[in-house]
């Protein structure tokens, strides 16, 4: 087992950031993927919105974003905006690594995972870890004033086949949304970074920063809230040797909101962290990354880092 300082220190190298190849320090390609990389991502985003618009000539009126759905409950609606988004986030991410898999000459698995093949068995792990966190931030909350409506999966003014609908839809387009945002940031972001530094700790400040902004939620609690997230999601990429168990969590923490949150539409307002809140971001990121190191330690999960 390599202890965790040793990693930031840079006095040992994390596999997945080993997969990296000098082809990736060379600042020709590095250009080139600065180009084709965002070009690849928003094509195929275009291609999923086009999708969507020509829905509407055979009758089907799927686009959330537009308002096409008046008369969708509130809740089903939430249900197929939350799907677009993931599917569109994929598409997305889908292009990037395909782009990257052109210009740096790598299998599209070495910017997912180093184990030999993608580890289902993690990723359950990560969604437990994600489902741990929310709990013990529940429980926290259940003793704090809160002036907040009450949950969408408890309101009893949608009917209970909406709600069943809802858990089912925002669990599958939270884990697909999850797996794009892992494989954008704590995938390709983070190895191209690390390839031209060993501080790991700039390469995760790095990586939480870029992560927050992507969201262009500019409240500064907000912004807080998922830096930490995002460097919290790549240690546990660092540690275990790839995305799935961020997925996971990510996926989980992201269902939380929806479910004990607001409900999810275009038109709902932007995110506002309050400043005395983090203390319960620092909870749920002090959860997940005891969780990652109970796991490491287990072996049999975690790729050991290279020394």
């Amino acid at each position: 087992m390599t202890p965790a300082l040793d990693v930031l220190a840079g006095r040992a190298t994390p596999p997945f950031l080993a997969l990296t190849t000098t082809r990736d320090r060379d600042w020709r390609w590095v250009a080139c993927m600065a180009v084709a990389g965002p070009l690849a991502t928003i094509g195929m985003a275009i291609l999923v919105a086009v999708a969507l618009l020509v829905s509407d000539h055979f009758g089907l009126s799927l686009n959330a974003f537009g308002g096409d759905l008046p008369n969708l409950p509130r809740l089903l609606k939430s249900s197929v905006y939350i799907l677009e988004v993931g599917i569109g986030l994929a598409a997305a991410a889908l292009g990037l690594l395909l782009a990257a898999r052109l210009i740096f000459k790598r299998p599209l698995r070495s910017w997912i995972t180093a184990a030999p093949r993608f580890r289902l068995s993690l990723l359950a792990w990560g969604v437990a870890a994600g489902v741990v966190a929310i709990a013990v931030l529940n429980l926290i909350s259940a003793f704090a004033p809160t002036t907040g409506s009450e949950a969408p999966i408890l309101d009893p003014a949608y009917p209970v086949k909406d709600r069943l609908a809802y858990v089912a839809a925002s669990s599958l387009g939270f884990l697909i949304a999850a797996w794009a945002e892992e494989v954008v940031f704590r995938g390709y972001l983070l190895q191209q970074v690390s390839a031209f530094t060993r501080r790991l700790w700039l390469v995760l400040l790095i990586n939480g920063l870029v992560f927050a902004l992507f969201h262009l939620e500019f409240d500064p609690g907000a912004l807080a809230a998922r830096a930490l997230l995002g460097m919290v999601f790549a240690w546990a990429t660092l540690r275990l040797g790839g995305l799935e168990f961020g997925v996971g969590a990510h996926a989980a923490q992201n269902l939380g909101v929806a479910l004990f949150g607001e409900v999810l539409l275009p038109t709902s307002p932007q995110t506002t962290v309050k400043l005395a809140d983090l203390g319960y971001e620092l909870v749920l990121a002090v959860t997940i990354v005891a969780c990652v190191e109970w796991l490491y330690r287990r072996r049999t999960l975690a790729v050991p880092a290279l020394a």
